[in-house]
Parts: C-alpha cells; structure tokens; sequence
C-alpha cells in the first residue's frame, strides 16, 4: 500500500471509558429504636440501683427501732420479775378443841390470809415486735400462785385444861389446813385464769401508752 493510502485510512473511535462504581458503605451506627431502648434500660438500672440504696437504709432503720423498742420492753418488765397481778383475801374461823376425862381445852381464832397470784418472772416472756416497730406481742409464762400468807389472826374464845394441854402448834397446823382449803376453792373458782386476764389488760395500757400502736398479751 502506497503512503498516500495510509494517510487516508480514517483511525479507529476511542473506546467509552466505563466509570466504575463503588458499592454503597455499610453503617452500624444504632438506629432511633436501639437509642431509646439504650436510654430506658439506664434509666431502669438507675432506679433499680436508688431503690435498693432506699431499702437497705430502710431496712438498717427498721432493724435499730426494733432492737431498741426490744430493749425498752426488757428493761420494764424487768422491774417487774415477779409480777402480782390479783391479790385475793380471805378469813375464817378455826375451832380446835381437845377432849379429856371430863375436861376438855378448846380455841376459836379468827384469821385472814391474802392470796397473790401472777407470773413467777416475767422477764421469761417471750418478746416480739413487727418490722415497723408498731405491733408488740408479749407470750407470758403460765401464771402461778405467789404466796398465800396470813396477815391477822384474833383468838375469839379459848379455854384451857391442865388435864387436856393443846399447844400453839396444834392451833397453827389447823389454820394452816383452813389455808389450804381456802385456796383450793380459789383455785376451782379460776383464780389463775383471772390473773392472767388482769396480766394482759395492764401490759396492753402500759405499751399502748408506751407507743406501741397495736399490743397482743397470749
């Protein structure tokens, strides 16, 4: 081919560059759900977190007003111990009289005795009071006959014999059998029962008054 051809010849187009295109990114940032979730769960644990702080001071609180509220009640039954609640008198009269050959020795003697009955320690009750220190319950001891004494005695009529001697010991061991005999009666008639009865009403007016706002004596 000649030069002239060659010059002639048109060139061949350029071929279109392709523009290459990037994928799009991927973000992970959290969307508006995730944020307010995020934030709702801290504000949970916040106030899970105070609240427990509140209970436990609460609860220290609680625990120092039941130990001195305890306390304050030992220390006034203590005063206590032996704790009378019904006291019961009575009187008799005793008649001994001894017989012989043809003589006799005779007394009559009028006496009066007061019974106590109650609780023989009170400080053996048990003590329970609620969390908020606002219920005392107090479990007593079983009540018990605390003494049984004779207070007076008056010798009404006596007449003695040389022949037929009665000695004070026999006048005594009579009286004291009448004691006996009036205290059982007392015993049937429930004396116990309205001790401990007696027992619930003055410790409840005592600790109500003490601040306790509600006091259960068993």
């Amino acid at each position: 081919m000649s030069e002239e051809k060659k010059m002639k010849m048109p060139k061949p187009p350029k071929a279109p560059k392709v523009k290459k295109e990037r994928p799009p990114r991927e973000h992970h940032g959290h969307t508006p759900l995730g944020g307010l979730l995020t934030r709702i769960i801290i504000i949970l644990v916040l106030i899970l977190g105070i609240l427990c702080v509140w209970f436990y001071g609460t609860s220290k609180n609680s625990e120092a007003v039941v130990e001195k509220n305890s306390v304050m009640v030992k220390e006034s039954l203590s005063f206590w111990q032996e704790f009378v609640t019904l006291k019961y008198r009575y009187s008799d009269i005793v008649s001994v009289k001894k017989t012989g050959f043809l003589t006799s020795s005779y007394a009559l003697v009028k006496y009066s005795g007061i019974v106590r009955a109650g609780i023989q320690d009170i400080t053996a009750a048990e003590i329970n009071i609620s969390s908020d220190g606002k219920v005392l319950t107090i479990i007593l001891p079983e009540p018990d006959i605390l003494g049984n004494d004779i207070v007076s005695q008056e010798v009404f009529d006596e007449q003695h014999s040389i022949f037929v001697p009665m000695s004070m010991e026999e006048v005594f061991t009579e009286i004291n059998n009448s004691k006996e005999d009036a205290l059982e009666e007392l015993l049937n008639d429930g004396i116990l029962e309205q001790s401990k009865d007696h027992a619930k009403k003055i410790l409840t007016q005592l600790f109500k008054t003490a601040g306790f706002e509600v006091v259960v004596v068993e």
